[in-house]
């Protein structure tokens, strides 16, 4: 990036956090420019930078401000509504917020897949913040021929990502969080062997013990003897129960077993599987597993439970920093536009909870608050930029006190604008 693009982007991020509105235009309108808007639609459409060095800076940059021994990257995909036939890489989707398993609602949108790396939040500890750093958008297969690309699963796409956060580090523990469509025993064969894995399985999953030695007769054995399905583990009488708090709410109560064994794809690779029956609410048997054989079933089902966080940043991303709202239309600007507001994400709720000295003030209280959100956090930005701007400019001796007391209600309804 050039020094004069690195110059627009910052007014284009300046306008992304006070725009009420995240079109280009309307970040234009906040950033307090008067150059054109066409130099702003160049940055994404036509600028010379990465989006994906761009999120492994962050990466970077997170691993120095919250250092950690294993970083726990979640993974997952999100649905972006547009408008228009001719934006690239536009088509029908599944909806996952109105969709349930009898029935089935398509969009017309982007379709992006996010891989994030997982804090604990140093001021609330339990807390856990999703940091996107690498997105790739998806393709269906009538998009992809429509647009001459070669067809690429969403699984595709995440192992591309998880490979290049592998090389992109040398010595840093990884582990991946993901769902059944990211951590399924297929997709698993797939995954570097030097990345961790916690994730779901199905009930009836085929389990089989590690292979018997080489005996120098006949061919070598890949798998060794079948062990019992989660679902048979679960039929036994005498399991043990327990009460688990996960995700911050009410705690559930459980009966569960754990055994270590290997799927049929792939036989190499041992996991701990953990088979869950909840003894009230409608979830029933759940099945989940882990790379990690060292470690017992509840930090199992704790790591788990850190992949909700992803969801919450995609809510958070579209409702507060509009990442749906860029009308853009040519590949490399839909390639760039919507990443860039997941980064912003990344970055301010790192400033709140590394760099900020005291957490942000709570916008509006309600019954059952009792930290603060990422709409604090936004409007926590908003006024300390304010306050950066009036002692920068509004502070020397010659400025008249009426003009610096209006900026009092003028701060006011910046925050409320979050």
């Amino acid at each position: 990036m050039t020094e004069p693009t690195a110059a627009t982007f910052r007014e284009l991020i300046i306008g992304w956090v006070f725009a009420p509105r995240r079109t280009v235009l309307g970040i234009v309108r906040c950033s307090g420019t008067t150059r054109h808007h066409a130099a702003f639609h160049r940055v994404f459409a036509a600028g010379k930078w990465s989006i994906d060095r761009v999120g492994l800076a962050i990466f970077d940059l997170t691993l120095r401000l919250a250092p950690q021994e294993t970083a726990f990257l979640a993974g997952d995909d999100t649905l972006l509504s547009r408008c228009g036939l001719k934006i690239f890489g536009v088509g029908m989707h599944r909806d996952p917020c109105l969709s349930s398993r009898s029935h089935t609602v398509t969009r017309w949108g982007h379709c992006w897949v996010v891989l994030s790396i997982v804090i604990e939040s140093p001021r609330t500890p339990g807390r856990y913040f999703a940091l996107p750093i690498l997105m790739r958008l998806y393709l269906n297969k009538k998009t992809a021929s429509q647009w001459n690309r070669k067809y690429r699963s969403k699984t595709d796409l995440m192992i591309e990502m998880l490979e290049c956060i592998e090389k992109h580090t040398d010595d840093q523990n990884l582990h991946f969080l993901g769902d059944s469509a990211f951590t399924a025993p297929a997709v698993l064969a797939r995954i570097p062997s030097r990345i961790d894995v916690t994730g779901r399985a199905d009930i009836k999953a085929r389990l089989y013990a590690r292979a018997p030695e080489y005996q120098g007769r006949d061919r070598p054995r890949v798998r060794g003897e079948r062990l019992p399905s989660p679902n048979e583990m679960l039929n036994a009488k005498g399991l043990r129960r327990l009460l688990l708090s996960l995700y911050q709410g009410r705690p559930y109560r459980v009966r569960l077993d754990a055994m270590e064994g290997r799927f049929y794809r792939p036989p190499h690779r041992p996991v701990k599987v953990v088979a869950v029956e909840h003894l009230r609410g409608g979830r029933g048997r759940e099945v989940f597993y882990s790379t990690r054989t060292d470690v017992e079933a509840e930090p199992i089902l704790q790591w788990f439970s850190r992949r909700w966080s992803i969801e919450v940043t995609f809510h958070e991303c579209e409702r507060h920093l509009g990442i749906d709202e860029p009308e853009n239309r040519t590949r490399e600007a839909v390639r760039r536009t919507a990443p860039t507001g997941f980064l912003m994400y990344s970055l301010i709720t790192l400033w709140h909870e590394c760099v900020r000295p005291e957490p942000a003030t709570p916008l509006r209280n309600y019954r059952g608050k009792s930290r603060v959100s990422f709409a604090d956090m936004l409007a926590a930005l908003r006024v300390d930029s304010l306050h950066e701007f009036q002692k920068n400019h509004l502070s020397p001796p010659g400025i008249p006190p009426a003009v610096r007391k209006i900026l009092q209600p003028l701060e006011r309804l910046i925050q409320l604008a979050a």
